[in-house]
């Protein structure tokens, strides 16, 4: 029996094959590798229940942070200034507060020296502004004259403020009793005088102007240039008597020389040079006709005037603008005739007059004809303003330049039934500050856009290049 028990088996091994054993390659050992790995590195997917749904939000635990942070009035809008303190927040630059003027400054002392205490009252952002000077005899009135311009509306009590402006009580003086006067001392009260104040009289009139005792000394009242800036950023200077016997009297030389008045001669010249440099508007002023010796200052003072980076890009020539070939700028010359009297608002002075000056600057650069004009010329200019008397037109006045008269002003100034020949003084003298202030502002330097402070810079260069000028030292030498 067993004996076929093992025939049994060895032929069931017999017949039964075994399987060939295949060896796996490497690369398929890899990817069964990776496929483990990323088996064994994803996660189960948890399932969790929202916060509503679980527990409400009173038995909810709460970290300490938090609970300290509700305890001291949390806010959830923390949140977002938390989120935004690593970012850097630009601020604007604080807009510094301008500091208006009360009084005139100096923007040339009584040395001739450049004060820079005027720079504070200057913008460093504004270039729409407008810069008038003046220039005229001793006691022409250009203090006046500054003083209209400046007042934004012509009030009706203005001849009376000009008239009673240099006078002096009557009552001060009248006797030499010495107790009189003291007790009239005793009976006065002072008060404190705010001087930014409009109402008071000193701050009617921003420039000082000559009172009865500068003119009977025979002394002038401005000395240097005076400088001020108004709200709507016009910047009126106000300079020295040209050609002043006053000005010698106040040098520091002991003795009395010819020298004298030469070096006083060329301050002056020196000074309307430089009001042509640094002005929009120069305003030369005379309360007679005509001064010769006035008109041949002002074309000295051109002649003598230096070149100073002007302008070589100037717009085309319209109404109000002249260029010159050689590229340079030149402001805009305005011929004031004050303490003008009936006979000479008449059409045929007039016509002498323009005629006059017309041939007195046909070589001048300055500008003659920039629309402030008495009456219109609507062939040129097409604008059509009234005339300040009805006569006047270019049949009878020839062509308009840059002429205007101021009348006297008398004691009775409001006496309607006599008289005048011209509108009242308060009509012409708004129609003066309408011209004088429309005027087109060119292009002082070569710097386009210049600002207030940048326009201040360049007057301080102006002035050193003038007094270095060599020009004027020549002409000193070639004086008498």
């Amino acid at each position: 029996m067993a004996d076929k028990r093992k025939k049994i088996l060895f032929t069931k091994e017999t017949i039964t094959t075994r399987r060939p054993v295949i060896l796996k390659s490497d690369r398929e050992t890899t990817k069964d590798q990776n496929k483990e790995k990323l088996e064994k590195e994803k996660q189960p997917t948890i399932i969790l229940k929202t916060r509503e749904q679980s527990t409400p939000k009173e038995d909810r635990p709460q970290s300490p942070k938090a609970q300290s942070s509700e305890s001291d009035g949390y806010h959830p809008n923390k949140i977002a200034q938390n989120e935004n303190k690593d970012k850097k927040i630009i601020e604007p630059k604080p807009i510094p507060s301008l500091k208006l003027m009360t009084k005139p400054v100096k923007l040339l002392d009584e040395n001739l020296d450049f004060n820079q205490s005027a720079l504070k009252f200057l913008q460093d952002c504004n270039t729409n502004y407008l810069v008038i000077g003046i220039m005229g005899m001793q006691g022409v009135g250009k203090s006046m004259i500054m003083n209209l311009i400046y007042q934004n509306t012509v009030t009706s009590d203005l001849c009376s403020q000009i008239l009673h402006s240099h006078e002096i009580p009557s009552d001060t003086l009248e006797t030499n009793d010495v107790d009189s006067i003291e007790t009239k001392i005793e009976s006065l009260t002072f008060t404190n005088i705010d001087a930014n104040d409009p109402q008071s009289n000193n701050n009617f009139f921003k420039f000082k102007m000559q009172d009865m005792e500068h003119i009977e000394r025979g002394v002038h009242c401005t000395k240097g240039i005076d400088m001020y800036v108004t709200n709507d950023r016009v910047i009126l200077l106000d300079c020295q008597p040209l050609w002043s016997p006053s000005l010698i009297d106040e040098s520091n030389s002991i003795s009395m020389n010819p020298r004298c008045a030469n070096i006083m001669t060329v301050d002056c010249l020196e000074i309307a040079s430089f009001l042509m440099s640094i002005c929009h508007v120069l305003i030369a002023v005379q309360d007679w006709f005509a001064d010769y010796n006035f008109i041949r200052y002002i074309q000295t003072a051109e002649m003598l005037k230096p070149t100073l980076s002007a302008s070589s890009t100037v717009p085309a020539a319209s109404e109000g603008t002249e260029s010159t070939n050689d590229g340079e700028s030149h402001p805009h010359l305005l011929l004031l005739q004050n303490r003008c009297q009936l006979e000479d608002f008449t059409p045929e002075s007039v016509k002498a007059m323009q005629d006059l000056y017309r041939k007195s600057f046909q070589r001048s650069n300055l500008q003659l004809n920039s629309g402030m004009y008495m009456y219109s010329d609507t062939n040129r200019n097409g604008a059509h303003v009234d005339q300040v008397c009805k006569g006047y037109s270019v049949d009878t006045c020839g062509p308009p330049i840059n002429l205007f008269l101021l009348p006297d002003i008398y004691s009775d100034y409001d006496n309607k039934d006599i008289y005048r020949g011209h509108p009242p003084f308060e009509q012409l003298a708004g129609r003066l500050r309408w011209l004088v202030l429309g005027a087109n502002r060119h292009q002082i330097t070569n710097v386009p856009n210049l600002s207030e402070k940048g326009w201040f810079q360049y007057c301080s260069k102006a002035w050193e290049t003038i007094r270095k000028c060599t020009f004027f030292i020549e002409y000193e030498r070639l004086l008498p």
